[in-house]
């Protein structure tokens, strides 16, 4: 799928088998209790490693998705400019496709959020973003909500 946005979303089984040589970055989003860990051998910072559960509430002792999670993603993204990004988490389905989401609606502004989600689906049609994420991305960018309902309403948010 060609965008403005170089973002691709997967699985962790999917980039296992990726050539990870042609993204400029990886985020990498892992359960709290992953067991083989995927990681980018590369002498550069090319990988960020998110460590949080597909939840929205507190659950035992799952790790819950916080700000400092997004804003180290925005950071990460960033820095890689217009680059390419390869964004995975376990299913490639909710955490992930809400961190693209939040990339996408910071480089594209305010009063874009609606084409933010257009350009999500282009990239990812099964996308299911995480329901918290979303809403601290809205918090965070300070689109008084804007975010939150029009994903809420074109897209079937998770958790």
């Amino acid at each position: 799928m060609v965008t403005q946005f170089p973002i691709h979303i997967c699985s962790l089984d999917a980039v296992r088998e990726t050539d990870i040589s042609i993204y400029d970055g990886v985020i990498t989003i892992e359960n709290s209790r992953i067991e083989d860990p995927f990681r980018v051998e590369s002498e550069h910072s090319k990988q960020l490693v998110l460590c949080f559960d597909d939840i929205s509430v507190p659950l035992d002792d799952f790790i819950e998705p916080q700000e400092k999670h997004i804003l180290q993603a925005l950071s990460f993204a960033d820095r890689i400019g217009e680059g390419s990004i390869l964004i995975h988490c376990h299913a490639g389905i909710s955490r992930s496709s809400a961190i693209a989401l939040a990339i996408i609606a910071k480089r594209l502004g305010a009063g874009k959020e609606q084409d933010a989600i257009g350009v999500l689906e282009q990239i990812n049609p099964h996308s299911r973003p995480n329901k918290s994420i979303v809403w601290l991305t809205d918090e965070i960018l300070e689109r008084d909500r804007k975010l939150y309902d029009i994903a809420y309403k074109s897209m079937w948010l998770t958790n």
